[in-house]
């Protein structure tokens, strides 16, 4: 048998084998034009494989699905990603919800590997959006309840005010500057109102963190040991001091809960040239500025890895599930991105825009 004929064996085994998997796996250039699909991607796009073959993403998807934007970053930066929860069609123009998994096949060519949500899971997803307008209905009562008990715990943060020094002053005025800051977010209800309202002023990162930590160190995270890694020539971002404080304090706190006397992380960093493409658009969002928290606790449970930014999910005995999607609702409306990586221990990974004058 002569090397062609080996090869040509080769490929037809690689075929037989792709064919045999039950994941949906597609094999796509960086114009989208797919040039490999298997029995299971057939099934999923309820077409064949003569009329799917050599056809167009953009024929049968619309020009802003997520699915164009999971391609183009792999295609760019030229490592495999997974995306969750995106909504595709068939060649029928039926909806549905898959994960998918993108990697490197060839310097031109992204293997893709659908995974199918099941029904009961589509269905559980429509339940948590309705969930959503729930607590935005919720929200003005919630801040009223809020707000009541916080004038009582002011006037007595002053009154201590007036009476100790040294160290303790500052306490007390902590406690003063924090119920001041709650207070507002309290009236503005911004975090789960549909109509969110962010004060937003040209502010260094490092002087959300630096507060965050004073916090963090007279509360939550007594036991813990912080350590700050800071890039001094951080360029400032555009922002709302107060709901970043928010976002920080909900992060640090989870990585106290994770391991009460463990360690916590704080690093920042500018990534240079690092750029995502905007789905359906020739723009580019730059998100050179990133802030990591780091714990050394035992990981996020898988059982919820795929749901954390969503509403009322949480591993915590009592816990709300509202805490990181209010961050990850935050961190949207400053022109961010939040990321999570957690095995071993848990790194949240926040990219923020840099602020520009002519922006």
């Amino acid at each position: 048998m002569n090397s062609k004929e080996k090869n040509q064996e080769k490929s037809l085994n690689y075929t037989q084998l792709l064919n045999n998997i039950p994941s949906a796996i597609l094999v796509t250039d960086d114009d989208y034009n797919i040039s490999f699909i298997n029995y299971s991607a057939e099934v999923l796009l309820g077409e064949s494989s003569k009329i799917i073959l050599n056809n167009n993403l953009k024929n049968f998807l619309s020009l802003d699905n997520q699915l164009f934007s999971l391609i183009d970053q792999v295609n760019k930066q030229r490592y495999n990603a997974t995306q969750f929860d995106i909504t595709i069609n068939d060649f029928n123009k039926r909806n549905f919800i898959v994960d998918v998994e993108a990697g490197i096949y060839d310097e031109k060519h992204i293997i893709l590997c659908f995974h199918k949500r099941a029904i009961a899971e589509q269905i559980e997803r429509s339940i948590v959006y309705k969930n959503i307008h729930s607590v935005s209905g919720l929200s003005s009562l919630m801040a009223h309840e809020i707000k009541n008990p916080l004038s009582g715990i002011k006037g007595a943060a002053q009154l201590l005010n007036e009476v100790v020094d040294g160290e303790d002053k500052d306490l007390t005025s902590l406690i003063i500057d924090e119920v001041d800051r709650i207070g507002e977010l309290a009236s503005r209800v911004n975090s789960i109102s549909d109509n969110n309202i962010i004060n937003k002023t040209i502010l260094n990162i490092h002087d959300v963190l630096q507060r965050v930590n004073k916090i963090a160190k007279n509360s939550f995270a007594i036991n813990c040991n912080i350590i700050e890694v800071y890039d001094p020539s951080l360029p400032e971002i555009y922002g709302d001091i107060n709901s970043l404080i928010q976002v920080f304090l909900n992060l640090v706190k989870n990585a106290a809960e994770a391991k009460p006397d463990g360690e916590i992380t704080i690093k920042t960093g500018y990534r240079h040239g690092f750029n995502i493409k905007v789905s359906g658009s020739t723009n580019k969002l730059k998100l050179p500025i990133y802030v990591q928290i780091k714990d050394d606790g035992p990981g996020i449970p898988e059982s919820i890895k795929h749901h954390l930014f969503e509403p009322f999910v949480s591993s915590k005995h009592r816990g709300s599930g509202l805490g990181l999607s209010i961050v990850s609702s935050i961190i949207e409306e400053h022109g961010g991105i939040i990321e999570v990586n957690s095995s071993i221990n848990t790194v949240f990974t926040i990219l923020f825009p840099q602020f520009e004058d002519n922006n």
